[in-house]
């Protein structure tokens, strides 16, 4: 399992962490560089910048995903060869205890839900309508996910990304359009981050910086502002 370096929290580098560690099974590449299938997740991670050693991973676009994606805690320009596609600012809030989360009724309780391979092609269309972020159709394999059911049709979902050591990241949080406002994401957020506390693991997030409502909702929920990360993503020249 990869140690964080001198006054390195795994935090600053979590994908790099959760693919030398608890998640070193969906680990792929060799060299400075380790990604995930795209069909997990689409991000790479490296644990100290090497250019040389970067360059020449990224020389054979077959062994490579074909974008680069990285959270880090300072933008990263894009090694020769390769252009910086897209950057933004990532808020990255961690859930240091579970006083706040949303304890509703018991009824409303109950019909959070555990997801599974069954749910997966609902899944994969309520994420296409809501657009949370990253989800491929082998996100599920990363942990569990829980969703809410209004009329049999699956209305809200959430659920575990990545993990190290310590640490679970709640993910995919998405409402349908139609049922938004009702307080779905704080039960769904809820009952992912009380799974995490049961497991004696730190729930964390990462929201872009821009999206100011769902950083108010995770701070109702309990979360704070841990750090401040950058969003890179390289495509070939």
């Amino acid at each position: 399992m990869s140690i964080a370096g001198p006054g390195q929290h795994p935090l600053d580098n979590p994908i790099w962490h959760a693919l030398t560690g608890p998640q070193v099974e969906f680990a792929l590449g060799g060299g400075p560089l380790r990604f995930f299938a795209p069909e997990v997740a689409p991000f790479t991670a490296f644990e100290e910048r090497d250019e040389a050693a970067l360059i020449s991973a990224l020389a054979d676009p077959a062994a490579v995903p074909a974008q680069i994606v990285l959270f880090r805690p300072q933008l990263e320009p894009a090694p020769a060869g390769w252009t910086l596609a897209y950057q933004s600012g990532v808020v990255q809030m961690v859930c240091p205890d579970d006083s706040r989360l949303d304890d509703s009724g018991l009824a409303e309780s109950a019909s959070v839900v555990r997801l599974g391979p069954a749910d997966l092609p609902e899944m994969l269309e309520l994420v296409a309508l809501a657009q949370p972020g990253p989800f491929g159709p082998r996100t599920p394999e990363l942990g569990a996910y829980f969703g809410v059911r209004e009329g049999g049709r699956l209305v809200a979902l959430t659920g575990e990304r990545l993990r190290l050591g310590g640490f679970t990241e709640v993910s995919a949080v998405c409402t349908h359009p139609d049922w938004r406002g009702r307080g779905l994401a704080r039960r769904t957020v809820s009952r992912v981050a009380r799974k995490a506390f049961s497991e004696q693991q730190t729930p964390f997030l990462h929201v872009i910086a821009g999206n100011v409502g769902a950083i108010r909702l995770y701070g109702s929920l309990g979360f704070v502002e841990r750090a401040r990360l950058q969003l890179s993503v390289w495509g070939p020249v």
